[in-house]
């Protein structure tokens, strides 16, 4: 795998959102008797496409009656982006189970400490450890204390990390090798940690660029040869193999966020962070962190020192959220057979079976929706989502999505009632593809209606549009069904 850089730049401001007039005047129609919803949904999306050059797919169906509430090209297959996380989620679902766990085993194997996995994302992520008032370090640290007790604080041989897949493998052929620095196409590996990126701060002091690079670890070198500048314009280059990151370029500005860098074989970085989490707890280490393709079989004799689970519902959450591809991707790999091609394989089986999907109706290529060859239609969709919520584990899959004006990427959307808490929808981008499908609450806070909205080939700059056009449908969906949960 070739090195790669990240840049970053300073951010352009946004442009003032202005409602356009025909949404206007259709949401003013629809307050009177003569439109009907599908008349509102297919004209406002014939208007929009219009207007952008864009193709629009909408399908809305209740979910008490059954029945077809609206559609506008509810049968053509379009790009989902992030929306293919709801196709991983009833996929996971459906093959582990929501009593499902993720673990980690370390492993005291003669003078070695070896760490086994099967794909959990969530070992140091920054946002559960914030959310339980704790650090990234955290498991690392009670995993040192743990060698600590029983090695009498030395160490003696070396960390190794396994993993049967090799580096080159942990992220989709279809990414753009362009994007692979981004924590969006960050890697997917069976030992996974702080999202499988670096967090890089930036300080600025005079003339002096001071570089804060988290997770810290000794066994990482960072060289900084950042420069004060007139431009923020500065990169982010991994080793090969993550054992070190130089920063080049000029920096105008401290950073007020850390910017994250993904690297390219988290088994390595999970290493080298325990690495130096034992020597803070004052285990003695000098030996090597190195890789091994050692399965959790090929250790049942050996004396487990720490074991680590989390949820499905967990990992769900994580990746629903705030879209994290990493963990969408880690959940589609362990669900499936641990290859790209062979878990899309089986997601397409298991949903075409166990949601009543026609195989043409989706083409799957990876888990998180990154992948600009997933393809679905957008009534396949909200049959999908229509077979979640009759799931006995539908409250897994539900309190995995953002709630409209309240957490995740829908935190900011329809934040004002009725509107508030009604939504339950997952978002989608990239490039020129803007989505939202997910579910209306009844007043009991139940899922009334299944809706899907894919709007592919709009233009740069324009996805505020789409996205206006996806709340206006949700409120009329809402609308259709009396008040909300207030």
């Amino acid at each position: 795998m070739m090195s790669r850089d990240a840049t970053f730049r300073g951010k352009r401001p946004m442009k003032a959102l202005r409602v356009p007039f025909a949404v206007l005047l259709l949401a003013s129609l629809c307050l009177g008797e003569a439109p009907s919803l599908q008349d509102c949904l297919a004209a406002a999306a014939v208007s929009l496409e219009k207007e952008l050059h864009a193709v629009i797919g909408v399908a809305a169906a209740d979910l008490r009656s059954g029945a077809t509430l609206a559609e506008w090209r509810g049968g053509e297959k379009l790009i989902p982006a992030s929306n293919q996380k709801l196709l991983t989620s009833a996929f996971a679902l459906a093959r582990l189970g929501e009593g499902f766990q993720f673990t980690t085993t370390l492993h005291l194997v003669g003078r070695d400490l070896v760490i086994v996995g099967d794909g959990d994302p969530t070992l140091g992520d920054p946002v559960l450890a914030a959310a339980s008032g704790g650090t990234i370090y955290d498991e690392l640290d009670s995993w040192a204390a743990a060698v600590k007790a029983r090695t009498g604080g030395s160490l003696s041989g070396d960390i190794i990390v396994c993993d049967p897949r090799h580096p080159e493998s942990y992220r989709h052929p279809d990414w753009p090798a362009a994007s692979h620095s981004q924590w969006y196409a960050a890697p997917a590996a069976t030992l996974n940690f702080n999202n499988n990126c670096l967090d890089i701060a930036l300080a600025v002091e005079g003339d002096k660029v001071t570089a804060d690079v988290k997770p810290a670890s000794r066994f990482i070198t960072v060289v900084n040869k950042a420069r004060r500048g007139k431009r923020q314009s500065w990169s982010a280059r991994m080793a090969k193999d993550d054992s070190e990151v130089t920063i080049r370029g000029t920096v105008a500005n401290a950073t007020t966020e850390p910017v994250n860098v993904a690297v390219n074989d988290p088994p390595l970085l999970l290493g080298r962070v325990l690495a130096d989490r034992l020597l803070r707890a004052g285990v003695s280490f000098s030996g090597q962190v190195r890789r091994r393709e050692t399965s959790s079989a090929d250790l049942a004799p050996a004396e487990v020192i720490c074991r680590k689970a989390t949820p499905l519902g967990v990992v769900l959450s994580r990746a629903n959220k705030r879209s994290l591809n990493m963990a969408a991707e880690c959940v589609f790999l362990r669900a499936g057979d641990g290859t790209w091609s062979g878990s899309a394989a089986l997601m397409t089986k298991t949903l075409v079976e166990g949601c009543g999907l026609k195989e043409d109706d989706l083409v799957v290529r990876d888990g998180g929706g990154l992948s600009r060859n997933n393809r679905i239609a957008p009534a396949a969709l909200v049959k999908l989502l229509a077979a979640a919520a009759r799931r006995q584990d539908a409250d897994v899959f539900l309190a995995s999505l953002p709630a409209s004006g309240i957490d995740g990427t829908m935190e900011k959307r329809l934040d004002r009632p009725p509107y508030r808490g009604r939504i339950l929808g997952k978002t989608g981008y990239i490039a020129g593809v803007s989505s939202l499908s997910g579910y209306v609450l009844d007043g009991s806070g139940r899922p009334a209606i299944a809706f899907s909205i894919l709007a592919n080939k709009v233009p740069g700059g324009k996805g505020w549009k789409a996205k206006q056009l996806q709340d206006q449908i949700c409120r009329w969906l809402a609308d259709s069904i009396g008040a909300g949960v207030e």
